[in-house]
């Protein structure tokens, strides 16, 4: 291998010089932020786009929980390529990775292309009533949910039936197993490159900045999610519900191409990087003018002079460098290495205990990243975008402050490792208190005509409706403004006529009619035998915002805290096991928590159902929740896995009291050699420089 495909810039074995200048930390660490700005825009794409996603192919939470499991699985199949990924060429690797989750994002926007928007969603256009009213009133009855007044056969075609969904499921799992290789790849080696090219006392400040540049990704990822979401599944066609309505479908599709494309240009820019950023080199202060016939110098005990103490010292720093290199380079991993490697990897305790804290930590707060759009949406009445383009960004800012503040104060007062760790603990106890918080933050709930709360029973068919047969009528509830009050659909609210294709009129099933007093803000301006397309929703801005201030704290504390938890996995290992290490850690977080977390929370979530989309006898998606159930289900599980997370806090606290988290030993080192060489420089023997006698 040549020196210039090691230190220089460039890819296929092109070294352009203006690129050289490139090839530095300050850069590695722009590029890299933005790679992960756009890898988090695309996980938090998904937590967005994950409700419509299980409309449009009628997938269960639970079952979105195993899909989604596909990534963690890759990346503990990865672990073997974090081992040989360190000890090769590391932003080569980064590169492939990327590529991968370029990838996966293309696959996810294959489903549409091979499927389409979907019967239900086009039935629910402007342009498809115009061209089927008139001739065929089934299809207005199917979907627009009238009074048919006969009972209809169960028609099942292969958009309504369950097996429908297996294919877009296997391409939905499938891209996430590409996009865990990436994501294990860019955490894995990317910190570990960083870190060794740099100086160690710096590392806390700079992984605050890229932490914080990824940070913003997420910001970015909303803004996307929400103009993608506003657009309807077909976006030249015009719906005759708002997003607000539960069978709304965005454009989910639009917003993976664009992802897709930017992953591959980036993955390009960091394969670019060399295998080891050129160091400094300080100004030779060695007098290179010496004449090519030098007379030979005899040194006595008599003579007065001095020798350059700089030289030797840049002598010594020229041979540390060149030695480093060269068993970098002559280290060839062996799969025998690997597992010697990994026995030294996990008997490390105090590895382990910050590997069990940040497994229970994430399992705490994962309910609240996978089911964010649901959790906004059940608890909220958000539409799929509209809630977290507001929560999102307003958590975002505690998050991009906890890393650049902690960064910043991490590198500048180097506290010790005690109080530096003992902050998790405290955060996290107040991470618990928040969850508390948000079991009672609550949202008044609006009557559903058949449901009942207290026991959770539901009977839609009554008197006034029993004539109708609306047994097989989709999903499509309707509001009455006066009572506010819910109705299955405007076949359930005993409506026989269509008024447009908003408003349904000559409902029998509607409440008696009630003034408003003189409290209420709205007034009647319908009739009260009409009923409107939509839910009634009450008004949770309040119980919104607390939520999301709480959010902010959450993550601020949680931010604050994570580059203490990296610089401890950097630390407690030997140099040559750091990327095993970091590898090790996304092992343990997949297989503990990211693995059964969206499963768990998903069972949890779907316990909580109390409509369920009906596909020719099989379950779909959840039309509506419980909201009290969920919310106390949720948060309380949330909760007692934080919990834990703080015991194992704690643990890391003591047993990481000792570690050099700083890299302080090796610069004192350094300076003790430098200070003992030139001390002996200056105590040697006078020399003297003079020609030899000739005999």
């Amino acid at each position: 291998m040549t020196e210039q495909s090691v230190t220089n810039c460039g890819l296929c074995g092109i070294y352009p010089n203006w690129l050289q200048k490139r090839a530095t930390p300050h850069t590695f660490i722009l590029v890299y932020g933005f790679l992960g700005l756009v890898q988090a825009m695309a996980f938090v794409y998904m937590i967005v786009t994950l409700t419509t996603l299980e409309k449009r192919f009628k997938i269960p939470s639970q079952t979105t929980g195993i899909i989604l499991s596909g990534n963690e699985i890759s990346q503990i199949l990865s672990l073997i390529l974090m081992y040989y990924g360190g000890a090769g060429h590391r932003p080569r690797w980064l590169a492939a990775g990327v590529g991968f989750s370029a990838l996966s994002c293309l696959i996810l926007a294959i489903p549409h292309l091979l499927y389409g928007p979907g019967k239900a969603a086009l039935a629910l256009t402007q342009e498809h009533l115009d061209k089927n009213l008139p001739q065929n009133v089934t299809i207005s009855t199917e979907y627009l949910s009238l009074c048919p007044g006969e009972r209809e056969p169960e028609v099942c075609d292969e958009d309504d039936m369950g097996d429908a969904g297996i294919t877009p499921r296997i391409l939905v799992f499938a891209s996430q197993f590409v996009l865990g290789i990436g994501t294990t790849l860019y955490f894995g080696l990317g910190q570990t490159y960083l870190d060794d090219n740099t100086k160690k006392s710096s590392t806390p400040m700079l992984l605050g900045i890229t932490f914080a540049l990824r940070t913003t990704g997420p910001a970015l990822g909303f803004i996307l999610a929400y103009v993608c979401m506003k657009l309807y599944i077909v976006p030249n066609l015009h719906p005759v519900i708002n997003d607000k309505d539960p069978r709304w479908l965005g454009a989910w599709w639009l917003g993976w191409i664009i992802l897709g494309m930017l992953l591959a240009v980036f993955a390009v820019l960091i394969a670019m990087f060399p295998r080891h950023l050129p160091k400094k080199q300080k100004k030779d202060n060695i007098n290179n003018n010496k004449p090519e016939n030098e007379v030979p110098l005899r040194i006595t005990d008599r003579v007065q002079g001095i020798v350059d103490a700089s030289k030797i010292i840049q002598t010594t720093e020229k041979i540390e460098i060149h030695t480093t290199t060269v068993e970098e380079e002559t280290h060839v991993p062996t799969l025998s290495d690997f597992c010697v490697t990994l026995k030294r990897v996990f008997s490390n305790k105090i590895l382990l205990c910050n590997n069990l804290s940040a497994v229970f930590s994430i399992f705490g707060f994962l309910p609240y990243i996978t089911y964010m759009a649901k959790y906004l949406e059940v608890q909220f009445n958000t539409s799929a975008a509209g809630g977290t383009v507001i929560t999102g960004p307003i958590a975002l800012t505690g998050m991009v402050l906890g890393f650049i503040g902690s960064g910043f104060f991490i590198s500048k007062v180097r506290p010790r490792p005690t109080r530096l760790l003992s902050w998790n603990v405290v955060g996290g106890f107040v991470c618990v208190l928040v969850q508390i918080v948000w079991i009672f933050n609550s949202c008044p709930v609006m009557p559903t005509e058949g449901i009942d709360s207290a026991s959770a029973t539901m009977n839609f068919t009554t008197a006034c409706n029993i004539g109708c047969n609306c047994e097989r009528v989709k999903y499509s509830p309707v509001c009455h403004r006066t009572s506010m009050t819910t109705f299955f659909s405007a076949c359930h609210a005993g409506c026989t006529s269509s008024i447009d294709s908003r408003t349904f009129g000559n409902c029998s099933c509607l409440p008696d009619h009630q003034e408003p007093n003189e409290n209420q803000s709205y007034s009647v301006t319908l009739p009260e035998t009409t009923v409107t397309l939509g839910p009634c929703l009450a008004d949770c801005v309040k119980t919104h915002m607390i939520f999301a201030v709480t959010s902010m704290i959450n993550q601020f504390l949680l931010s604050t805290g994570k580059i203490g938890n990296v610089l401890v996995n950097y630390r407690c290992v030997e140099k040559r096991d750091k990327s095993v290490a970091q590898g090790v850690t996304l092992m343990f977080v997949s297989l503990f928590a990211l693995i059964p977390g969206p499963i768990l929370y998903g069972a949890i979530i779907d316990q909580t159902c109390l409509i369920w989309e009906d596909s020719c006898g099989s379950n779909g998606n959840c039309w509506h929740y419980d909201k009290d159930k969920f919310r106390w289900a949720l948060n309380a599980t949330a909760m007692c896995f934080t919990f834990l997370g703080v015991l194992f806090d704690i643990f890391v606290c003591y047993l990481g009291r000792d570690l050099n988290l700083y890299g302080t030993d090796e610069e004192d080192q350094r300076k003790v050699f430098i200070q003992e060489d030139t001390v002996i420089t200056r105590q040697t023997k006078t020399i003297i420089v003079e020609p030899e006698k000739k005999l």
